[in-house]
């Protein structure tokens, strides 16, 4: 259990550099390009590119691909796995080659519909089309780069994939401060930094493949029944891991509809959003659906059934010690509830200093400030139940069951349209947000309830309310010790900020340890090397 454990903190160390970039591009695109008409036409263009990578990210294809795959190392069968590969490849390269063929040509049409509110013809729409056409062959790379990181996962390599992220960033940073005075509008060398971030991105991580021995092309066959098999599964697959993504899509659909700015703010409150769940949620969620995968993948020889238990996979490090899948699971998703609950509560009482410093500078005033703040509370009132959805959707899939994380996704989708419809008139830009917040908690709901698995959910439950109990007193904490550096600005502010950030922090942990909190526990034994 504890190999587990160091596996997601590895990944989420570099992730946590990742993010960190993330959240310098997203500042310097917020101090530049505000929160107006450009940056909205911008967001709007990038939101499938961005849905398509984070669905990615979060492991769409790897969802539909690992478990299969693994099966073929578990087994030693690398020439079959290399066959699984170059096949796999063989069709995202058509695939992809026609899409941004598609997409290129069908632009205008694709903004209408990713922006109903923009009228054919408008600035908005233009300048929204010309981005679209400059980012759309970054949209094949998302798929190639997909598929890369399905494999290294397969293999236990987690590192690489969470570092490329890095390089995406990077690239988009450079283009805005050197180039973005050499473009017009000013906005197109976003476009331009994100396809130039992909294709480094992919070269970076082609060589990792390669001396994995995936480019052995006398392996290649034109149809593989397993790739086949995994592209059936991956539609279904988007619709019961991708619900939150999508989701926020439909969201941004509507705030198309709103003043200009709406689309703005809630893609940074979303940025803030996805931080912890960058950190906490997916490194957890990468390792969890790996490693069950491998479960499913030894079989009993006999019976051909699961024997729930893996001893050989060579990622464990640990050939004696074997896990079960329900303990696994379980340990997984309490470790995610003991750190995203304070998570949570830490941002809804610093919801508006945190975007302040963040973006409240050059051309982001204050009423976007105002704005984002208020979205990022009602979109992190959920952040707990996508959290645990990712962790049961990653349980369900690796069994390669895939109905009821699609009967669930479906239910949340269609909760957040009905909602979206009714907060809107009411709320505004807000109510999008708490549309998608609630329509996360139905679906987490949906899972947990219905789940054809036996975990400890008295366990998960006497977890989460511990966590809630201890994250209220730091909530009021945190509030009483911003409120010495409110008034205050510049740095003395942001060291206030962070001061207060970190008084909580450590009050949460130090009351897990008072009261001997078995996550609390866990983490001491793994970082301090405590038997």
């Amino acid at each position: 259990m504890a190999h587990f454990i160091k596996k997601a903190a590895s990944i989420s160390s570099i992730t946590l550099i990742s993010r960190i970039l993330g959240m310098i591009r997203d500042a310097v695109i917020a101090f530049i390009f505000g929160a107006g008409t450009v940056s909205d036409a911008f967001f709007i263009a990038f939101r499938p590119f961005d849905l398509i990578r984070k669905m990615m990210s979060d492991g769409i294809l790897s969802i539909s691909f690992i478990p299969l795959f693994a099966v073929r190392f578990a087994q030693n069968k690398k020439d079959q796995a290399a066959a699984m590969f170059l096949n796999a490849l063989f069709f995202i390269s058509i695939a992809g080659t026609l899409l941004v063929g598609f997409g290129i040509y069908f632009a205008p049409f694709l903004i209408d519909f990713f922006a109903p509110g923009y009228g054919a013809g408008s600035y908005s729409h233009t300048l929204s089309c010309l981005l679209f056409r400059i980012m759309m062959p970054y949209m094949f790379i998302i798929f190639f780069v997909a598929l890369c990181m399905s494999v290294l996962h397969a293999r236990g390599n987690f590192h690489v994939p969470a570092a490329t992220p890095i390089l995406l960033n990077l690239c988009i940073i450079t283009a805005v401060l050197l180039f973005s005075d050499r473009f017009t509008p000013k906005i197109v060398v976003l476009a331009f930094g994100v396809t130039v971030g992909g294709i480094v991105q992919l070269a970076f991580q082609v060589s990792s493949l390669a001396k994995l021995g995936m480019f052995d092309f006398k392996a290649f066959v034109r149809v593989h029944p397993h790739v086949k098999k995994a592209f059936i599964t991956l539609g279904p697959s988007v619709i019961g891991a991708a619900a939150f993504q999508i989701n926020l899509l439909v969201a941004g659909l509507t705030a198309s509809k709103l003043d200009s700015g709406a689309v703005s703010y809630l893609n940074y409150a979303e940025r803030l959003v996805q931080f912890p769940l960058a950190l906490v949620v997916s490194p957890v969620a990468t390792v969890l659906l790996s490693m069950l995968s491998a479960m499913a993948g030894t079989r009993c020889p006999e019976t051909g059934k699961n024997s729930a238990r893996v001893s050989e996979f060579d990622f464990f490090d640990q050939p004696q010690q074997t896990q079960d899948c329900s303990l696994l699971f379980d340990a997984g998703v309490r470790m995610v509830f003991f750190l995203i609950i304070p998570a949570t509560v830490g941002i809804i009482a610093l919801n508006r200093p945190i975007v302040s410093l963040l973006f409240g500078r050059g051309a982001f005033d204050l009423t976007a400030v105002d704005q984002t703040g208020q979205c990022l509370v009602f979109m992190v009132l959920g952040l707990w139940a996508v959290a645990g959805t990712r962790l049961f959707v990653a349980f369900h899939y690796a069994l390669s069951n895939i109905r009821q994380p699609f009967i669930a996704g479906v239910v949340s989708i269609g909760c957040n349209v009905l909602l979206c419809r009714f907060f809107v008139g009411s709320m505004g830009v807000t109510g999008l947000s708490l549309a998608v917040s609630l329509s996360a908690v139905a679906g987490f709901v949906l899972l947990a309830v219905c789940g054809p698995f036996d975990i400890q959910g008295r366990a998960v439950m006497v977890c989460a309310c511990r966590a809630v109990f201890m994250s209220v007193i730091m909530f009021f904490l945190v509030r009483w010790i911003w409120g010495f550096w409110s008034d205050c600005s510049g740095i003395i502010q942001a060291a206030g900020l962070i001061v207060s950030i970190g008084v909580g922090a450590a009050c949460y942990l130090l009351a897990a340890r008072l009261t001997s909190n078995p996550e609390m526990t866990m983490l001491i034994r793994i970082f301090f090397k405590q038997k």
